[in-house]
């Protein structure tokens, strides 16, 4: 009886094992699957063909000091807009049957400006937004969970890499992404998507 009652516990035990692997495999990869697959389309009231200031295509990415580069996640420090630079949110959006590359929304907001950024194909679009009189960073999650539901990545972009896009040089960003980080006449910095 007792050897039953062992037989049992132990064939519980790697049941109860097995389900909490596959409900965390789940909540790890599947949940977050289905939630980066967005049908929004981003609305545009007043928005114009924007001037993108053309980059050298091979320059050495400049290193600094500090990590430039951060995912936002909740926690108890939320990102913040440095001096002289922004925050850069991007979204993957529905992109249409035959185009060579994703079409994006991207969000920049600086220290006085706050923007919203489309990409389709080589085709870029910005609208000026009202600057928000919340934090930044929570304006920026806001309006990208309105617009397009979820955000892909949100970085801090700081005012070197600033003026080396405005200068026409590459940024360091870009050989961690599947892009090339740009940057508008009107001073918006956005990422041109590569071809799938």
């Amino acid at each position: 009886m007792f050897n039953k009652f062992l037989s049992g516990l132990v064939f519980g035990s790697g049941f109860a094992i097995a389900f909490v692997f596959i409900a965390y495999l789940g909540l790890q990869v599947l949940l977050p699957a289905v939630m980066n697959s967005s049908n929004k389309t981003p609305e545009f009231n007043d928005s114009r063909s924007a001037e993108v200031i053309e980059q050298e295509s091979s320059s050495t990415p400049k290193m600094t000091t500090n990590n430039d580069f951060k995912l936002y996640k909740n926690s108890s420090a939320k990102m913040e807009v440095p001096a002289g630079g922004g925050i850069l949110s991007i979204a993957s959006i529905n992109t249409p049957a035959g185009n060579k590359f994703p079409s994006t929304y991207q969000l920049w907001i600086t220290e006085s400006e706050f923007w919203q950024v489309k990409t389709n194909e080589q085709n870029v679009e910005i609208e000026q937004l009202k600057y928000p009189t919340v934090l930044p960073i929570d304006a920026v999650d806001a309006t990208m969970r309105k617009q397009a539901g979820y955000a892909l990545s949100t970085m801090t972009v700081h005012s070197e890499a600033i003026t080396s896009l405005k200068m026409g040089n590459g940024s360091w960003h870009d050989k961690d992404m599947n892009g090339k980080t740009k940057i508008t006449k009107e001073g918006v910095v956005f990422i041109q998507p590569n071809e799938f």
